[in-house]
C-alpha cells in the first residue's frame, strides 16, 4: 500500500551567539542498539543506511542517506536529505529543524533523544536509567517497572485490606495492522495510543506497555466495578477519534481483560496459598510473557530463598507474590477471553 506523506517544512528560527554544547550527543531510545550514545562533533553528520554515516542505522526502513546533522556556531540544525520514510522531531515531520536540548528524532524506527547540557554525563545516565523504566516508543511504563509496581501494590493492598485492580488489554489484529499498513505506522498506533490513553488515568495509576501490543492498567484503591467502568471508559476513548499515519486513517479496537484482587485472596484460614497457583505454575503464565513470568523469580531472588520455601518473613513474602501470579493469570484469562468474542470486547 502507497502511503502519501505531507511535509511539514519548520522555520529555523535565530538562536543568537549560543554555540552548541561540544559533548552534545544522540542517545537511542527505541530500536536497534537502545542505549547507545552518538557523540555529535562540529561538521556535518550523516545519519543512514550507508557505511559512510557516521551514525549508521542498519534498517530497511532507513534511507542510505536518511539524514543530516549540522553543528556550528549558530546552532544545531537537522535536515532530511529526502528520504523514503522521512525525518520526524517530536512526532512533526520536518526538511529543516534546530534542534534543542530533549528533542526526540524519529529516523525509520529508531528514535534518538538529542541531549545538550552543561553535564552530558550526567544527563546522558539519567536518560539510561529512564530507559530502564519508560518504554521509548509509547513513553509509559515498560513490563520491568510495571512487574516490581504489581508486587508493590500487592502487598500494600493485601497488608491493609485494600482494593486493586489491573486490566491487561490487547490491539486487536496488531500483526495485521503492521502487514497492511507497514511497522512504521504500527509503531505510530503504539505511540499515539500511548499518549491519548496516559492523558485519561489518574496519575497513580500504573500504565506500562508489557510487550508488542499489549499494555496493562494497575489502578489502586480500585475493586471490580470500578475496574470495570475503566475498561469501558478506555473503550470509549479509543473510538473517540481516528488514529492515523501520513493521512492514512487506521482502525483500531482493543480488547480488554479486568480483574481485582478481592477476587484471588486466599480464605482467610490459608496465608500460602491462592486460587489458581498451583493451575498456573510458578513463574509461568498463559501468555508466557516477560511481564507474568518473572514475577515470581524475581521475587524468590529478592528473597534470597527457593520459591517453595516458606519460612518466617519469606512465607509472606512469596504469598505476595503467588497473589501477583493468580492476577496476572486471571486478568490475562479474561483478555484472551474478550478477544474469542470479537473486537473491541470487555471481560471481567
Amino acid at each position: 500500500m502507497n502511503i502519501r506523506r505531507k511535509t511539514v517544512v519548520t522555520v529555523i528560527s535565530k538562536i543568537g551567539d549560543r554555540k552548541p554544547k561540544a559533548d552534545a550527543c544522540l542517545v537511542v531510545i527505541y530500536g536497534q542498539s537502545i542505549g547507545h550514545k552518538h557523540l555529535l562533533k562540529p561538521g556535518e553528520i550523516l545519519i543512514g543506511r550507508s557505511s559512510q554515516a557516521q551514525i549508521q542505522i542498519d534498517h530497511e526502513s532507513v534511507s542510505r542517506r536518511h539524514a543530516r546533522i549540522v553543528l556550528s556556531d549558530n546552532g544545531v540544525v537537522l535536515s532530511d536529505l529526502g528520504s523514503t520514510n522521512g525525518t520526524y522531531v517530536n512526532d512533526e515531520a520536518i526538511t529543516e529543524r534546530a534542534l534543542g536540548n530533549g528533542d526526540l528524532l524519529k529516523v525509520g524506527r529508531t528514535i534518538l533523544k538529542y541531549l545538550s547540557t552543561d553535564n552530558i554525563e550526567a544527563a546522558y545516565y539519567e536518560e539510561i536509567y529512564r530507559l530502564t523504566t519508560i518504554d521509548g516508543l509509547t513513553r509509559c511504563f515498560n513490563g520491568r517497572y510495571a512487574r516490581e509496581a504489581l508486587v508493590r501494590e500487592v502487598s500494600r493492598a493485601s497488608r491493609y485490606k485494600r482494593p486493586l485492580s489491573l486490566l491487561m488489554f490487547d490491539v486487536d489484529d496488531f500483526a495485521r495492522i503492521n502487514e497492511e499498513f507497514g511497522h512504521l505506522a504500527g509503531d505510530a498506533v503504539l505511540a499515539q495510543l500511548g499518549k491519548r490513553l496516559a492523558r485519561r488515568i489518574r496519575r497513580e495509576d500504573i500504565f506500562a506497555r508489557t510487550g508488542g501490543g499489549e499494555f496493562a492498567i494497575l489502578v489502586p484503591e480500585v475493586d471490580k466495578a470500578g475496574a470495570v467502568h475503566l475498561g469501558q471508559r478506555l473503550l470509549r476513548i479509543i473510538g473517540e477519534t481516528a488514529f492515523g499515519f501520513d493521512e492514512v486513517q487506521i482502525p483500531v479496537t482493543l480488547s480488554l481483560g479486568a480483574a481485582s484482587l478481592d477476587e484471588v485472596i486466599e480464605a482467610e484460614g490459608d496465608p500460602t496459598t491462592a486460587p489458581g497457583v498451583r493451575a498456573v505454575g510458578a513463574g509461568t503464565s498463559p501468555g508466557g510473557d516477560a511481564f507474568a513470568s518473572q514475577t515470581s523469580t524475581h521475587g524468590a531472588t529478592e528473597s534470597g530463598a527457593d520459591p517453595g520455601s516458606r519460612t518466617g518473613s519469606g512465607e509472606i513474602h512469596d504469598r505476595f507474590h503467588a497473589l501477583c501470579e493468580s492476577l496476572m493469570s486471571l486478568t490475562r484469562q479474561r483478555l484472551a477471553k474478550a478477544k474469542t468474542q470479537g473486537k473491541g470486547r470487555l471481560q471481567s
